[in-house]
């Protein structure tokens, strides 16, 4: 039960959010005997990594500062691995991670630091920057296991050029995770400065090959591309680009390692720099999106990217509090009035043949004025989000409203797995080939749910719902 009101309104029921103070980044996501880790940046002027973990990816337990800033360096971003094979010499399945150190005077360099039980307390390594440097705009270290050589690799950002550094991604060696040697650069022709790299392998689903998959996050554009194509060990090419999410609060995504399961799981800051440090501030401010998997589909277009949420997300559904099929919408007829579908923290699965309906669509954390939108327009193949009366914040700027394009199948459909949670709606679409993740600030009296057709009629063909609960 809520025991804050101004705390709680907006609080996660089902994302990872602090409970004081400030977060951005998700870092040194490992997964260890059983345990997710979930390290972070937190502290709003001096960035250090706190850590929560959990067992379900839904509950989770803040486990405090694991590396503090000093008097004269921050602790930025960066990734983490579990030492299996002891090459570092810190023990047989220590948790190594490397972060950027940000020197007050700008300058940023490589460090490490390392567990032996567990993550429960991590030490700065006594020789300490690992990769020396005397510029700045140099951050966000991800090491991996590279099985071909048995030896690790490293992907760092290169956020501005030096005079003997191109700008983009650097890709480093190593046997021990201490001794790095450069390798190469992955740039983008038009120069553009990313950061929170990672890089990893996954197979192509209807198609005999694998394909590489380095995710970065533009600074310029506030978002999230994955970058596919191929790695040798040395250098990764680009093949294609794939913007990885069509909303305006999805940034710094990052994989989680040691994973378990034949997945790629990953997990990703639910806010915008744009304006981060200017939303409402109820003592705790930041929040993680769900951890959602992902996998590459050969198919008619070429390369597809599929985006779910985590199968483990299943385990907060409670009763269902809605289940239709075959009913028809109309500007007059909403299938759902007379349900018992509202609240603050639903899962909607829904499928919805627009047929004559100029837009079809649904309309959720609906109350006295207030609303946030999903829509379709089958004329065009547009997917919409509008939160300009969602509530607090939103309503007078440029991030208002976002779109995206969906290729619908030959049936017609438009499916759509959407997650409320009190301060965010996360659209999956087209069986996950389109995603849209936003923040919103309602009242805590918009529960409503509704579904809507214009100009026509339209068919849902089924939605459940679930009311979704960490406890």
């Amino acid at each position: 039960m809520d025991t804050n009101a101004e705390s709680n309104s907006w609080r996660p029921e089902y994302h990872f959010a602090p409970s004081t103070g400030w977060m951005n980044d998700p870092n040194g996501l490992i997964y260890h005997d059983g345990v997710y880790h979930l390290f972070y940046q937190a502290g709003e002027r001096r960035r250090r990594w706190d850590h929560a973990t959990s067992s379900d990816l839904v509950t989770w337990t803040e486990r405090g500062t694991k590396i503090p800033d000093t008097d004269s360096i921050q602790a930025f971003s960066g990734g983490a691995v579990v030492d299996s094979r002891n090459t570092a010499g810190f023990g047989t399945d220590a948790l190594v991670a490397l972060y950027t150190g940000h020197h007050d005077d700008g300058t940023e360099d490589q460090r490490l630091a390392y567990s032996t039980d567990g993550g429960e307390t991590l030490r700065k390594y006594e020789n300490n920057p690992v990769i020396e440097s005397d510029t700045g705009e140099f951050r966000d270290p991800n090491p991996f296991w590279y099985e071909p050589d048995e030896s690790w690799r490293l992907v760092v950002s290169r956020v501005e050029a030096t005079d003997d550094r191109p700008a983009g991604i650097e890709i480093y060696r190593s046997p021990n995770l201490l001794d790095w040697t450069y390798e190469s650069t992955y740039v983008d022709e038009a120069g553009a400065g990313w950061e929170c790299p990672s890089l990893f392998e996954r197979p192509v689903e209807g198609a005999d090959e694998t394909k590489w998959v380095l995710p970065v996050s533009p600074i310029e554009h506030r978002s999230v591309e994955y970058h596919i194509g191929h790695f040798d060990g040395t250098a990764f090419v680009g093949e294609e680009v794939h913007s990885a999410d069509h909303g305006y609060d999805f940034y710094a995504t990052q994989q989680w390692g040691n994973e378990p399961a034949d997945r790629d799981l990953l997990l990703t800051w639910m806010n915008n720099w744009e304006y981060a440090m200017e939303g409402p501030d109820p003592g705790w401010r930041g929040a993680m999106t769900v951890p959602r998997t992902l996998s590459l589909e050969a198919d008619d277009n070429g390369l597809a990217v599929i985006q779910r949420p985590a199968a483990e997300l299943a385990c907060a559904r409670r009763e269902p509090v809605a289940e239709l099929h075959s009913e028809p919408i109309t500007p007059g007829r909403d299938p759902l009035d007379g349900t018992e579908l509202a609240g603050r923290t639903l899962e909607i699965e829904t499928t919805i043949t627009p047929q004559s309906a100029s837009t079809v669509g649904l309309a959720v954390r609906t109350g006295p004025e207030q609303e946030s939108v999903i829509s379709y327009d089958p004329t065009d193949g547009t997917l919409r989000f509008d939160r300009s009366n969602a509530g607090e914040f939103f309503g007078s700027n440029d991030e208002d409203r976002t779109v995206t394009s969906v290729d619908l199948p030959a049936t017609d459909a438009l499916d759509l797995r959407v997650l409320i949670d009190r301060c965010s709606v996360e659209i999956f679409a087209a069986n996950g080939r389109r995603t849209m993740t936003n923040l919103v600030y309602p009242d805590r009296e918009s529960t409503g749910v509704s579904l809507f057709a214009e100009d026509g009629v339209a068919r849902l063909e089924e939605l459940v719902a679930y009311t979704l609960s960490a406890g």
